[in-house]
């Protein structure tokens, strides 16, 4: 007989925020690939406002940006989050204002193009602009 043992699941601890250098009179730019629970966000960003920063933005590939999150970033230090439109948020941007959207979807059927017919995805990181 095969004896099964119970796995229990305990939340990932995260590490104190530490800021390395001085953010006196800076802008702080807090990158991520995904946002949805805000708690480590809001931390970082009051801690770096604590520290002198002026401006505080949040970037991230995929906004889940979910429960009460557009919320607590109405009332936090950050002054604005970018997301990809990768994730529809709109009912999100609603409720808070400071939640921007890049529209990626160019860039991606270009990779996919340039994937289909077997040429180069360095040419996207040296030739796409910001107006693309």
């Amino acid at each position: 007989m095969e004896k099964t043992s119970l796995e229990v699941l305990i939340p990932k601890e995260k590490p104190p925020i530490t800021v390395v250098g001085d953010v006196g009179g800076r802008i702080a730019i807090i990158v991520d690939g995904i946002i949805d629970d805000v708690d480590s966000f809001l931390a970082a960003a009051e801690t770096l406002k604590e520290r002198g920063a002026y401006k505080i933005f949040v970037m991230a590939t995929h906004g889940l940006l979910s429960s009460d999150a557009p919320r607590l970033i109405e009332e936090s230090a950050i002054d604005e989050v970018v997301v990809t439109n990768t994730i529809p948020h709109e009912i999100q941007k609603l409720q808070c204002p400071k939640i921007k959207t890049v529209d990626i979807s160019m860039i991606l059927s270009e990779a996919i193009r340039r994937i289909h017919n077997g040429e180069s995805m360095s040419y996207l990181f040296r030739n796409i602009g910001l107006d693309d």
